[in-house]
C-alpha cells in the first residue's frame, strides 16, 4: 500500500466522521438546542453540557458553532460559551477511544447495516449514523495498513526520522493538518495510525495530538468571523487558551509521554489516552479561568458602536418561552452593567470633586431605553410563560431603572452645591465617598449574583443591609456633630449632605430588593 491508499483511508475517515455527526445531530433535533440553553449560568454547568452533548454528536466543531450562535443571541455568556467550547472538544474524544478498541472487524457490517436501515422508514435517521461510524472505522484501518506499507519507502523513513528528532515539527505537522481538515479527531487518528503501524514513535504521535488540539477551535473561529464581536471574542479566547496549553504540553512532552505509557495499553490506546488527557486538563483549567479570560477578552476586543438599543431581545424566540426568558435575563444583566457604570462614575466624580452630569446622563438614558424594551418584551412573553419568573424579572428591571435615577440624583446634589459656590467639608466628603464605595460594592455583589445565578451571594447582600443602615446612621450622627461644633462648611453643605445620605440609603434598599428578587428568577 502507498500514498493513494493512505489518502483514501483518510478520506473515508473524514466522510464517516462528517456523516455520523450530521446524522446524530439530526437525531437530537431541537432537544440538543434546549440542552444548550441550560448551559447558561455557572461555567461548570456549561462545561458539563458541552461534554455531554458532544459525547452523542461526536462533532465538537459543530456543537461550538451552535454555541457561537447562542452567544451572539445573548443566551450564553462569554464565560459559559468558552467553557462549553472546551467541553465540546472533550466529549468528541470518545470517538477515538472507541477506535482504540480495534473494532475494525465491525466496520463493513456496520456500513452494510447502516445502508439497509436507511432504505426503510423507521431507520432513515439512525442508518446514516451507523454507516458513518462504520466508514470511520474502515477508513482508519486502511490508513494504518497504508502507513505500515510505506515504511518500506526510504523517503518516508527519512521524513519521519526528521520529525522524530524534533518534537516541535511534529506539533506543527499536527497543527497544520488539523487546520487543513478542520478536525482535531482526524489529526489524532492520523497519529494513531502512524504509531499503531510502527511507522512513528509515541513522542511524535503525542506531539501531533497536541498540535491538532491547538487548532481544534479554528473551525468555530471561521464561523464566528462572519458574526458579531461576542462570538469572535469567545472563539479567539478558545484558540489562544488551547494554543497556550498545547505549547506547555510540548515543553513537558517527555513527562506527558511517560504518563500515557504508565496508563498502559497498546500504541493505539496510548494515543487515544493522550488525546483525552489533554482535553481533560483543558476542562479542569477552564473552570477557574473562564471568567477572568472573558473579562480580559472584553477589554481586548470591545464592542464597537455606541447605539442605545437592545442587544439580546429576539422576536423569533418568543415562540420558545425558555429561550426568550434567557434572552430577557441577559438584557436585564446588561441594564445592571449600565447602572454599575453609573455608580462608578458617581464614586469617581464625588472623590475628585468634579461634575459628571453628561456622562452619567448618557448611561441613564441607556438604562431607561433598555428597560422600556425589556418591559415590552416581557409583556409579550408573559401569557406564554414562565409567567411568575417573567413578572419577577420585570420587577427587577424596574428596580434597576429606579437605581439609575437615584445615582444621577446623587451626583446632581454635588453639582447643585458647587454651582452655588459651596463645598463639602473635607471630613464630610471623605465620609460620602466611603459610603458610595460601600454601596457600589454591594450593588456589584447583587449584580454578580444575578449574572451567575448564585443565590448565596444574593443572601449575603440581604444580610448586609442592616450593617449598611447602621453605617449611614453613624454618618448622619458624625455630620450632626460637626454642625454642633459650628463648622462653616458643614453648615453650608448640610442640606446636600443629608440628602445624599438619604439617597444612598434608598439606593442600598434598592440593591437589597434586587438581591431579594434574584432567587425568584432562578426558581
Amino acid at each position: 500500500m502507498g500514498i493513494g491508499e493512505a489518502l483514501g483511508g483518510l478520506a473515508l475517515f473524514l466522510m464517516g466522521q462528517s456523516q455520523a455527526a450530521s446524522a446524530l445531530q439530526g437525531l437530537g433535533g431541537s432537544s440538543f438546542r434546549r440542552l444548550l440553553v441550560r448551559a447558561t449560568g455557572r461555567v461548570e454547568r456549561a462545561l458539563a453540557v458541552g461534554t455531554f452533548l458532544s459525547l452523542f454528536v461526536q462533532s465538537g466543531s459543530a456543537l461550538i458553532a451552535s454555541a457561537i450562535s447562542l452567544i451572539e443571541a445573548g443566551i450564553l455568556g462569554p464565560a459559559s460559551g468558552l467553557s462549553l467550547s472546551v467541553g465540546a472538544i472533550l466529549g468528541a474524544t470518545a470517538a477515538l477511544q472507541l477506535v482504540a478498541f480495534h473494532v475494525y472487524a465491525l466496520a463493513l457490517p456496520m456500513i452494510a447495516l447502516g445502508y439497509a436501515l436507511s432504505l426503510v422508514p423507521f431507520g432513515r435517521r439512525v442508518g446514516p449514523a451507523i454507516g458513518g461510524i462504520g466508514l470511520l472505522f474502515f477508513g482508519l484501518e486502511l490508513l494504518t495498513q497504508a502507513f505500515a506499507g510505506l515504511q518500506q519507502s526510504p523517503l518516508f523513513r527519512l521524513l519521519l526520522g526528521s520529525l522524530e528528532s524534533t518534537p516541535a515539527l511534529g506539533f506543527l505537522l499536527g497543527l497544520g493538518f488539523a487546520a487543513l481538515v478542520q478536525s482535531a479527531n482526524a489529526t489524532a487518528a492520523l497519529a494513531l495510525a502512524l504509531v499503531s503501524s510502527g511507522a512513528a514513535g509515541l513522542p511524535l504521535g503525542v506531539a501531533m495530538v497536541l498540535g491538532g488540539n491547538a487548532a481544534a477551535p479554528l473551525p468555530a473561529l471561521w464561523v464566528a468571523l462572519r458574526g458579531g464581536t461576542a462570538g469572535r471574542r469567545v472563539a479567539y479566547l478558545h484558540l489562544l487558551f488551547k494554543l497556550a496549553l498545547a505549547v506547555l504540553g510540548v515543553l513537558a512532552l517527555p513527562w506527558l509521554v511517560a504518563l500515557v505509557r504508565w496508563l498502559g495499553g497498546d500504541p493505539a490506546r496510548e494515543i487515544a489516552d493522550a488525546h483525552t488527557f489533554f482535553n481533560l486538563v483543558a476542562a479542569f483549567a477552564i473552570v477557574p479561568l473562564a471568567r477572568p479570560l472573558a473579562r480580559w477578552g472584553e477589554r481586548l476586543w470591545p464592542e464597537r458602536g455606541g447605539t442605545i438599543s437592545p442587544k439580546y431581545l429576539s422576536e423569533e424566540a418568543l415562540g420558545q418561552p425558555e429561550i426568550a426568558f434567557s434572552l430577557a435575563l441577559r438584557e436585564v444583566v446588561r441594564i445592571g452593567d449600565q447602572v454599575l457604570k453609573m455608580a462608578t462614575i458617581a464614586q469617581e466624580c464625588l472623590s475628585q470633586g468634579q461634575g459628571g452630569a453628561e456622562e452619567i446622563a448618557y448611561h441613564e438614558d441607556k438604562v431607561d431605553r433598555l428597560t422600556h424594551a425589556v418591559v415590552l418584551y416581557l409583556a409579550q412573553l408573559y401569557p406564554k410563560g414562565p409567567s411568575e419568573r417573567s413578572m419577577n424579572l420585570l420587577l427587577l428591571a424596574n428596580e434597576l431603572e429606579h437605581l439609575g435615577d437615584l445615582w444621577r440624583h446623587l451626583l446632581k446634589q454635588q453639582d447643585k452645591l458647587q454651582a452655588s459656590g459651596l463645598e463639602f467639608s473635607r471630613e464630610g466628603r471623605g465620609e460620602l465617598v466611603e459610603a458610595v464605595r460601600k454601596v457600589r460594592e454591594r450593588l456589584q455583589q447583587a449584580l454578580t449574583a444575578l449574572a451567575t445565578a448564585r443565590n448565596e451571594l444574593a443572601e449575603e447582600v440581604l444580610q448586609g443591609r442592616s450593617q449598611m443602615e447602621e453605617t449611614l446612621r453613624s454618618l448622619r450622627q458624625a455630620h450632626l456633630a460637626r454642625l454642633a461644633d459650628g463648622r462653616p462648611e458643614s453648615q453650608a453643605s448640610s442640606s446636600a449632605h443629608l440628602d445624599m445620605l438619604a439617597t444612598l440609603d434608598a439606593i442600598d434598599a434598592g440593591v437589597s430588593r434586587v438581591a431579594e428578587l434574584t432567587p425568584r428568577i432562578f426558581a
